[in-house]
């Protein structure tokens, strides 16, 4: 990914460990539920923040406003963006939930589009039916919400992949990704594209983490209880060009910069990284094993051959130089503290970072220790 370049201060370069930015907080505290539109105000949810992505200087964090129940959360309030100055901790909210406040719940990542709008899914109640699910466009100069592409029924959006002509996105509940087309803001009727992924014969599921642009093409994660696979299809039609296993549960993937993609790997605590081939197949190797002190690996984000990883399971961040003696390697990691639960890990250049902190609702800057 490219680094956060309306935020620099100075050209240094990056391998060199320069700050590029300037020092985000240590910790910033995101709106209250209170803050956040409650359907009733006597129980409002909480942030409970999500994705990140950098636009018009500021980084866009999705809310999914939810309240703790003794089951499962539910939505409290309509979805947020919080548009935040990592170095002040000043925050602009961004309303998703349009005039009737339910347009969009539960909103989990958001990525910018080469022209500068954001597009961020909704997942809703997950349910497959609700008509909160959706992916909304936000254009960052105003920060409003200025289009809307409803989602068919039985499909929960995760994951955004922004090509010239389609946003595509995956589906939570199943292995196939569907798109929406960015003239009519409508979903494509020929869709969704199945993607396969072994699992167990009565108990297994699979699912969609996650899915990218890079270039004109689309990479999108296929995982299951047991095993995990990375496609790569055309960002124009959605033909598949070619597909390979990666490690068990993958969660997150990015794009380097020499064409590689990196991928996370929940499961098996692994880093895959792939390769496409001339002929258009792709290969994958296990780049690395983490500790076993490192648990729940949740995002990768890569600065040149840096690549940034969180784990909400151990509560931490690593670093890691794909250029290290003798191969891939945590060369620094990060701890937020007991119950913090990182889940997005945004670089700002080469070194620094930030994490959104589902359990303490916070954004907190990365301090890293050296890993001997």
């Amino acid at each position: 990914m490219k680094v956060l370049a309306s935020l620099a201060l100075a050209a240094t370069a990056a391998c060199g460990g320069g700050l590029q930015t300037p020092p985000p907080l240590a910790s910033t505290a995101l709106p209250d539920g209170s803050q956040l539109s409650p359907y009733d105000p006597a129980q409002p949810g909480q942030a409970r923040p999500q994705g990140m992505a950098a636009a018009a200087g500021r980084v866009y964090i999705t809310l999914s406003n939810q309240r703790d129940t003794a089951n499962l959360p539910v939505n409290a309030g309509p979805g947020f963006l919080a548009a935040l100055v990592p170095s002040t901790g000043q925050i602009t909210k961004v309303d998703l939930g349009g005039s009737d406040g339910r347009q969009c719940q539960n909103p989990g990542v958001v990525r910018a589009s080469a022209d500068g709008k954001l597009y961020v899914s909704c997942s809703g109640d997950f349910s497959g039916a609700d008509s909160a699910r959706a992916i909304v466009e936000v254009d960052p100069a105003t920060n409003k919400m200025t289009r809307r592409a409803a989602i068919p029924d039985g499909l929960v959006p995760n994951g955004v992949a922004v090509t010239a002509t389609r946003i595509w996105t995956g589906d939570t509940g199943s292995s196939r990704i569907f798109s929406i087309d960015r003239a009519s803001f409508t979903a494509a009727a020929a869709e969704p594209i199945p993607l396969d992924c072994p699992k167990t014969d009565k108990t297994g599921f699979t699912y969609t983490p996650d899915v990218i642009a890079a270039g004109s093409d689309i990479y999108a994660l296929c995982a299951s209880d047991i095993a995990g696979a990375i496609y790569r299809l055309d960002g124009a039609t959605g033909a598949i060009k070619g597909q390979t296993a990666v490690g068990a549960g993958p969660t997150e993937l990015t794009a380097l910069d020499d064409g590689r993609i990196a991928v996370v790997n929940f499961l098996d605590n692994t880093l895959s990284l792939v390769t496409a081939t001339a002929s258009g197949a792709l290969t994958s190797t296990t780049a690395l094993t983490f500790s076993s002190q490192t648990s729940g690996l949740q995002d990768v984000r890569a600065v040149g051959h840096i690549l940034f990883t969180v784990a909400s399971g151990s509560n931490t961040a690593q670093r890691i130089d794909l250029d290290a003696q003798g191969g891939p390697r945590v060369v620094s990691e990060a701890n937020f503290g007991a119950g913090a639960g990182p889940w997005n890990i945004l670089p700002l250049d080469a070194v620094q970072a930030i994490v959104t902190n589902r359990g303490t609702n916070t954004v907190a800057a990365a301090r890293w220790v050296d890993v001997k």
